[in-house]
């Protein structure tokens, strides 16, 4: 996960390394500053002894103390302070050296820099503090001499975010009770209005949701986008988290911008345990994504950056090439998938007639994905695979696209019918054809397909193979009976779509 550090310590690299020096004419504190990025430091002690300007800083204006304490020179920082140098002293960017040595973790230099008075709320030109810096990098004695110090825990950066956010977002307990007992507030918010408990739920920490729960944080607060701490529990599958949440009264049933709830978020990623004490606290099944997908049809990991639901098939009358062909998003079949499946059947929820606009059933995704347990699942729960007859994939389309055997030979053992169309006259053979699936072709004519079947356009399963150089299916094709004289609306035969050499003389006399 991404920290929220890089403004403030873009340079601590540098820094560390000791390069970036300002030509000052002063030859013993640039030996100093290379001494302190290379990290030797038995002869960085005994030059330190001898320069003579301690407010010398380099291009980025940092200075002597910032090096020493980065780098955990307790007592190098304790001459320079001797000699004058200033504890409060700041670079371009704001970072002082108590921010760095909290950064990093070195406890006596903070601990040194604090009996010289440095002041502790100081802050980066990003808004990032000394007490962030320390807790975001779980550093608890440090945020402990801090707290003690008077550091301020409501402190919020320039885009809102506070320390007991970061205590939350990296699941630190322990930080979060010492912020909480300083009076940390646990409401405030964000630019993107997101809570501490909005980011507890990103690390799952149940300690932390009840310590903010218990302070009075509200279980159903949403950012930007509608999101409550509930919803990404339980998509990322944080189940204690979760059970505090509903435990504590969160709405289980509230709903995003786009419409998704705890469940359906659940259902995404196979959370059974989630997905089984939702529905058992109250949680409507059939609750609908903004594009009609309900969580039933949710039974793999897919990305919701980009679609909830794989688009299998956008209609065009073109169908895509071998290596643009559309496969399903979903990865690979697993234990907690299929028996979310199974919790959503057990409540006789009525699969086939759960489906999106286009008519895409869970039936059909889990068809089209390879998911041959969970098409097991369905059939023994007599789901009606075939009634969306004009839909524009069937489950058998979408199984003998992707190339799944099993499936396909499931299906049609249970009685799918291979010759069923879509709306534009498309069928499974063509499909298999089209993307070259020699033993899913096979099947289906051993299944009784009509090899000569010919979409609403005239285009055929012989004349898919050609095109895409599918020598191997145009051959078996033709052995089965395949007619190569067949014209499509454009008056074209096979011969006219083939390009491949090998396939254009499978026609040849």
């Amino acid at each position: 996960m991404k920290r929220i550090l890089s403004a403030s310590m873009i340079f601590v690299m540098a820094l560390m390394a000791g390069i970036d020096l300002k030509a000052q004419g002063v030859a013993l504190e640039e030996e100093l500053i290379y001494l302190l990025g290379s990290k030797n430091r038995r002869a960085a002690s005994e030059l330190v002894r001898n320069i003579r300007y301690v407010d010398y800083t380099d291009l980025y204006d940092r200075s002597l103390l910032m090096y020493a304490s980065a780098n955990g020179y307790t007592n190098i920082c304790r001459i320079l302070l001797n000699k004058g140098a200033d504890p409060d002293y700041q670079a371009l960017d704001g970072v002082t050296a108590g921010m760095y040595a909290a950064y990093n973790g070195h406890r006596r230099i903070v601990k040194l820099l604090l009996k010289r008075g440095i002041k502790p709320d100081l802050q980066a030109i990003d808004g990032l503090t000394a007490l962030m810096m320390a807790t975001q990098n779980g550093y608890a004695p440090i945020v402990k001499l801090l707290l003690d110090a008077g550091a301020n825990p409501n402190l919020q950066t320039n885009d809102g975010y506070t320390s007991l956010m970061l205590a939350a977002q990296y699941g630190n307990a322990e930080i979060a009770g010492m912020l909480l007992e300083k009076g940390a507030d646990v409401n405030l918010r964000n630019i993107n209005n997101i809570t501490a408990l909005n980011q507890a739920s990103l690390s799952g920490s149940a300690e932390i949701a009840k310590m903010l729960l218990d302070r009075g944080a509200d279980p159903d607060s949403k950012n930007k986008e509608g999101i409550t701490a509930l919803m990404t529990a339980s998509l990322i599958g944080h189940y204690e988290f979760v059970k505090t949440l509903v435990d504590s009264g969160a709405d289980i049933n509230m709903k995003s911008e786009d419409g998704v709830n705890a469940l359906f978020l659940a259902s995404l990623n196979g959370h059974t345990e989630i997905v089984d004490m939702l529905l058992d606290r109250g949680a409507k099944p059939d609750s609908r994504e903004t594009d009609g997908t309900i969580a039933l049809m949710v039974n793999a990991k897919e990305d919701i950056a980009e679609a909830l639901i794989t688009k299998i098939y956008d209609g065009s009358k073109d169908f895509p090439k071998g290596g643009d062909q559309v496969v399903a998003l979903l990865s690979d079949t697993e234990n907690g998938e299929l028996e979310a499946v199974r919790l959503f059947m057990d409540r006789r929820t009525n699969s086939t007639m759960l489906a999106n606009s286009n008519k895409e059933t869970a039936f059909i995704h889990s068809t089209g994905s390879g998911h041959i347990a969970i098409v097991n699942l369905f059939i023994k729960k007599d789901s009606k695979f075939q009634v969306n007859k004009t839909a524009r994939f069937t489950d058998l389309m979408a199984a003998s696209l992707n190339g799944h055997t099993d499936v396909v030979k499931l299906l049609t053992e249970s009685g799918a019918k291979p010759d069923l169309t879509g709306n534009d006259g498309v069928n499974a053979l063509i499909l298999a054809s089209q993307n070259g699936n020699t033993d899913v072709v096979k099947l289906l004519l051993d299944k009784g397909a009509n090899v000569n079947l010919q979409r609403s356009d005239g285009f055929s399963a012989l004349m898919a193979a050609a095109k895409d150089g599918h020598a191997e299916v145009t051959r078996l094709l033709l052995e089965k009976g395949a007619n190569p004289e067949l014209r499509d609306s454009t008056g074209k035969t096979v011969i006219d779509y083939a390009e491949d050499s090998e396939i254009k003389n499978l026609f040849v006399k």
